[in-house]
């Protein structure tokens, strides 16, 4: 990172105080905490709410792409849009963060470690992305043992027929359309979206100019609401992904030049709740289904090769809340089946299945105006595996000799269950067992000016590849040992009215992200800094710049049959942004991202995008 890089990012840091004003928070809703609707402000967990408009504002076409200004986040791709890539929370893995798209849940079984694949997810009708950081497996089961990312989908506001129409075009060939249509009744509430994404792209292995590799994306999302009567409710949501992605394969003989490397991935989830409420009583009938199915053609030194992963996970539950005078008590009851397989080219499958059985209890109790303390404990039982219990205590106390200043602290254990993948490839002799997370996390904060927390968690008997150093034949296994995850996090927003500037940064520093033999996990940051600046005229037209330093990571070369490690280095990514309403119900979008074309690697020889731009219309009606 260049001086006068970090003079810029740390100039907006420091210069955004000295112009705020205070700011007062909203009263933001958020489900991802226990499973019930609960102002953000009546919950002790650490958590980050994303809007549309700050989507939009952005140009984020991923929500890979969208997470990644997150304090605590650090997203590292493998080449383009779509291309595969690897998400931490606080230092963790995906495979430890559990993600929901209005209920359903995203995660994979059939990957190698339970992850979603957040790359593949468009952010095309999204109105809020919830993260909470910090084990949540006391409420929502194993892994979320580093937290949740809740997707929560748009709503029609408004009674009557409405919609919109989008178009965006962009650099290396990218065009992307959506069409979303409501409808919105005294009983009935309705609802489609249709997105296509298409990117001619650019190489996934450096050079960027080397043969290209596209990615198509379509999506449909629909939810429907029917209102019994004032007491009883009806939910069903639906989203279909079907991705189609070209790619290099790091074994092709060609490499950069592999035009034959290629990808499908078709995912499917469903959720039906039924709801009742009764004064302070409310409670739901939930069942979900996910199925998904990839398809891996490579190409290499013994030929061509045909990877297939497929899984499915079906889900019932039955949530329990009633509000007393001081608090909320919730009680859950969870059933859970996951089957998947995965097969190489015509060898027999490797294939697994298991269930699960789950209770929780979680507690809400003011017990002072100013003092909330919150409780979960939570069991799940398995008939593959050991059976496991975790819970959480919390606590969060507003200051009265300062308002808007709170303090609060959580201590949490959780799971993270071996994937349907990792029971299907274990290493020989091993019998795979949940790995397990204790740890806290502490925070204070002053309004939305800033926010600081400190976080420490160690995970034991962690699951992970190995294999025979004379044989090189593997599977995976629980690793003796503990890993040890500590850092920093601040984040801070200020809003200047009198010129409607909102100034916005965070900051995420690692001090430990170990292995169980003491030597740092890689792709992980030990600093990341972003910082934001906008402002917004009174004609409504927007301007805004924004800037994300990375600091160093350490990755592998993928040497076989050792690989070594090499350092990516660091780097300083600078975007620009507008939007204005052209006309009536007619918005253009334009953002220009990597505006100095700085050359830089996210993941060890994998290409990243360069200076590009990118225009959005967008008409309402």
């Amino acid at each position: 990172m260049t001086k006068t890089s970090l003079s810029l990012v740390l100039a907006t840091l420091l210069f955004a105080p000295l112009c705020a004003q205070t700011v007062t928070l909203e009263d933001i809703i958020v489900t991802s905490t226990n499973k019930t609707p609960t102002f953000i402000e009546k919950t002790t967990a650490n958590i980050t709410v994303i809007t549309a408009k700050e989507i939009e504002a952005h140009g984020y076409l991923t929500v890979a792409e969208a997470i990644k200004s997150t304090a605590g986040i650090t997203v590292s791709q493998s080449g383009g849009v779509g291309q595969p890539s690897s998400f931490f929370l606080r230092g963790r893995e995906g495979g430890s963060i559990l993600v929901l798209l209005d209920g359903m849940r995203l995660n994979d079984p059939s990957t190698t470690d339970n992850r979603a694949l957040l790359d593949s997810l468009i952010t095309s009708n999204i109105a809020q992305i919830e993260i909470v950081k910090g084990a949540s497996g006391s409420i929502w089961g194993p892994n979320a043992s580093a937290g949740v990312i809740n997707i929560i989908t748009k709503e029609n506001a408004e009674v009557g027929v409405h919609g919109y129409v989008g178009l965006t075009v962009g650099s290396y060939g990218t065009l992307g359309e959506e069409a979303q249509l409501s409808y919105k009744g005294k009983k009935l509430t309705a609802q489609v979206l249709a997105s296509y994404l298409d990117s001619k792209s650019f190489s996934a292995l450096a050079p960027r100019e080397a043969e290209a590799d596209g990615y198509t994306n379509k999506n449909l999302n629909l939810k429907l609401r029917y209102a019994i009567n004032q007491n009883n409710q009806v939910n069903l949501s639906y989203n279909s992904l079907d991705t189609a992605t070209q790619f290099d394969d790091a074994y092709s003989l060609d490499q950069a030049e592999d035009d034959y490397s290629h990808a499908t991935s078709e995912q499917d989830n469903v959720v039906l709740d039924y709801r009742f409420s009764l004064e302070n009583y409310s409670a739901t009938l939930h069942a979900s289904k996910g199925e998904y199915d990839r398809d891996y053609y490579t190409t290499g030194f013994f030929g061509d090769a045909h990877n297939v992963y497929k899984a499915t996970l079906n889900e019932y539950a039955f949530i329990n809340a009633y509000a007393y005078t001081k608090g909320k008590a919730i009680l859950g009851l969870e059933y859970k089946e996951i089957d998947g397989f995965n097969q190489y080219n015509d060898f027999a499958k490797s294939q697994s299945d298991y269930t699960e059985k789950a209770i929780y209890l979680s507690n809400l109790y003011d017990i002072t105006e100013d003092t909330l303390l919150e409780t979960n404990l939570r069991n799940d039982s398995y008939n593959a595996f050991e059976s496991k219990t975790s819970y959480k205590l919390g606590v969060k106390h507003t200051h009265p000799f300062l308002e808007g200043l709170t303090s609060s602290a959580n201590y949490y254990t959780s799971y993270d269950a071996p994937s349907a993948y990792q029971l299907a490839n274990t290493a020989v002799g091993s019998l795979l067992q949940p790995s397990y997370t204790k740890g806290y996390d502490i925070s204070t904060g002053y309004k939305e000016w800033l926010t600081v927390s400190y976080f420490h968690n160690t995970v034991e008997d962690m699951i992970d590849y190995v294999s025979d150093p004379l044989t090189y034949i593997g599977g995976y296994t629980n690793i003796d040992g503990e890993s040890t995850f500590s850092g920093l996090e601040a984040q801070s927003s200020y809003t200047f009215s009198p010129l409607n500037i909102v100034a916005s940064a965070n900051y995420t520093h690692l001090f430990d992200y170990e292995k169980e033999d003491g030597t740092d996990l890689v792709r992980r940051a030990k600093d990341t800094l972003g910082a934001s600046l906008s402002h917004t005229m009174q004609s409504g037209m927007l301007f805004g710049v924004d800037a994300q330093y990375i600091g160093d990571r350490m990755d592998t070369d993928g040497g076989f049959p050792v690989a070594a490690e090499v350092a990516t280095g660091n780097y300083t990514l600078w975007n620009l942004n507008f939007s204005t309403e052209l006309q009536k119900d007619l918005d253009l979008i334009l953002n220009a991202k990597n505006i100095f074309d700085k050359e830089y690697q996210s993941v060890y020889l994998y290409a990243t995008e360069g200076r590009s731009l990118y225009a959005k219309i967008k008409y309402r009606f």
